[in-house]
C-alpha cells in the first residue's frame, strides 16, 4: 500500500479524522495494486474503519450486519468489507471540539452507545458523547431543565413533559431513529410459545386497588388450564418508557399495571430472573431478546388474529402487536451553540442500517430515514 494509503489505514488507531484528511488533500483513497479490500470479503477487527477505494467503490470495513461488537461475546463479531458513500465518512467542517450530552431511555441506550463509538472513530474524538440511563421519563426531566443535548425515548413525549419543556423555553426537534419491538419472554423449559393478548392483560391487571396485588397469582388464573404454576413477573419501572409503551400495548394506557412484580430499570435484572424460575414471564426490548434467546424465549403474540413472532420483518410491517418506534429528542438551541450534534445525528442516519444491525435493533424504512433526514435539515 503506498504512503497516503498507510496513513488512512491508521485512522482509528491513531484516531486520525478522515474527513479532515480528505478535505487536506493528503489522502486520495489510491487504492495500490495489492489492495485486499474486496465488497463483502472478510476484514480484521484492528482494520475497523479503514476506508480503501476500489476502482472508484469506497469500501469501509465494518461489523458485518448480523453481528454485534458489542454483544456479551464481542470475539465472535464479524467484520466485512461493506460498500459506502463519500457522504458517510466526510462531515464537512462542523466538527468542532464540544460534548454532546444525552440522557434517556435504557432501550435506546446500546444504539446511542454503538453510534457515538462510530462517530468517534470518524471524528478523531473531537466530539465527546456522555450517555447516561435515567429512564425515558427521568430523561425528559433533565432534558426540559437544559442538562442534557439529546433525549432518548422509547414513546413520544407526553403532554406533560411537552408542557416542561414550553414552560423552560426548551424547544426541540422529534426524530425516530429506529424500530424496535417489546418481546415478552418466558423460561426456555417453559411449554408455551403464543399468549394471547387478553391472557397478558389479565395476569398484568391490578387488583381491586389500583395499588393493590394482581388477582393472577398462578398461570391458571390467565390461562386456563395452565399447568405452569405461581406466577412470577418480572419487568421495566415505571419511569421507563418501555413500562409506559407495555402498559398501553396490553391496557389500552400507560398507568394501568398491578404494582406487586419485579419492576427494574436494568433488563439484565429480568433476563436472570426468567432464566432462573420456571414460572417466571417478563418483558423487554426485542434486542434484549435476540442477545439473550438462549436464556430466555421469546413468546408469539396472538392479538387476534392469530400468533405472530417479534421480528424484523413483522415490527416493520406493523402486524406484530407490540411494535413501536424509538425516538431521540434533540435540542435546538443546543445545536444552534454546537453544530457537532447536527453532524452526529446526520452520521446516524446515514449509517442507520450498519449501527442498527450492530446494535440489534429493527432498522428504520426509507420512509422513516427520508422523513428523519427532512427533519434534521430543518433544525
Amino acid at each position: 500500500m503506498n504512503s497516503k494509503g498507510h496513513t488512512l489505514r491508521k485512522s482509528i488507531v491513531g484516531k486520525i479524522s478522515v474527513a479532515a484528511l480528505v478535505a487536506s488533500g493528503l489522502v486520495a483513497f489510491a487504492a495500490s495494486p495489492a489492495s485486499a479490500a474486496k465488497l463483502n470479503d472478510s476484514c480484521k477487527r484492528k482494520d475497523l474503519f479503514e476506508v480503501e477505494n476500489v476502482s472508484g467503490t469506497y469500501l469501509r470495513c465494518m461489523v458485518k450486519p448480523g453481528s454485534s461488537l458489542h454483544a456479551k461475546k464481542p470475539k465472535k463479531a464479524e467484520f466485512t468489507w461493506q460498500k459506502i458513500n463519500k457522504k458517510q465518512f466526510d462531515y464537512g467542517k462542523n466538527k468542532t471540539s464540544s460534548a454532546i450530552r444525552m440522557d434517556g431511555s435504557s432501550t435506546v441506550y446500546p444504539l446511542m452507545a454503538v453510534t457515538a463509538k462510530y462517530f468517534d472513530a470518524t471524528t478523531s474524538g473531537k466530539a465527546t458523547v456522555s450517555i447516561g440511563i435515567s429512564g425515558t421519563g427521568g430523561g425528559f426531566e433533565k432534558f426540559c431543565k437544559n442538562e442534557t443535548d439529546i433525549s432518548n425515548a422509547s414513546r413520544a413525549i407526553n403532554a406533560t413533559e411537552a408542557a416542561n419543556c414550553a414552560k423552560a423555553g426548551v424547544t426541540y426537534t422529534e426524530i425516530i431513529v429506529a424500530n424496535d419491538g417489546l418481546a415478552v419472554v418466558v423460561n426456555p423449559k417453559n411449554s408455551l410459545t403464543c399468549i394471547k393478548m387478553t391472557e397478558l392483560k389479565a395476569m398484568w391487571a391490578p387488583g381491586t386497588g389500583t395499588s393493590g396485588p394482581g388477582k393472577a397469582t398462578q398461570w391458571s388464573d390467565a390461562i386456563p388450564g395452565n399447568t405452569t404454576g405461581a406466577l412470577k413477573l418480572y419487568g421495566a419501572g415505571s419511569d421507563s418508557g418501555t413500562f409506559d409503551s407495555f402498559n398501553t400495548f396490553v391496557h389500552g394506557r400507560s398507568t394501568t399495571s398491578r404494582t406487586d412484580y419485579q419492576a427494574t430499570e436494568n433488563d439484565n435484572v429480568t433476563v436472570k430472573g426468567v432464566a432462573a424460575e420456571l414460572g417466571a414471564i417478563g418483558y423487554y426490548g426485542l434486542s434484549y431478546a435476540e442477545e439473550n434467546a438462549k436464556l430466555n424465549k421469546a413468546l408469539q403474540i396472538d392479538n387476534g388474529k392469530g400468533c405472530v413472532a417479534p421480528k424484523i420483518s413483522t415490527v416493520q410491517d406493523g402486524t406484530y402487536a407490540m411494535a413501536r418506534p424509538l425516538y431521540i429528542y434533540v435540542k435546538k438551541a443546543a445545536v444552534a451553540k454546537s453544530p457537532v450534534i447536527r453532524e452526529f445525528v446526520k452520521f446516524y442516519l446515514d449509517n442507520a442500517d450498519i449501527i442498527a444491525a450492530d446494535a440489534l435493533f429493527v432498522p428504520l424504512t426509507k420512509v422513516q430515514v427520508n422523513t428523519a433526514r427532512g427533519a434534521v435539515n430543518a433544525i
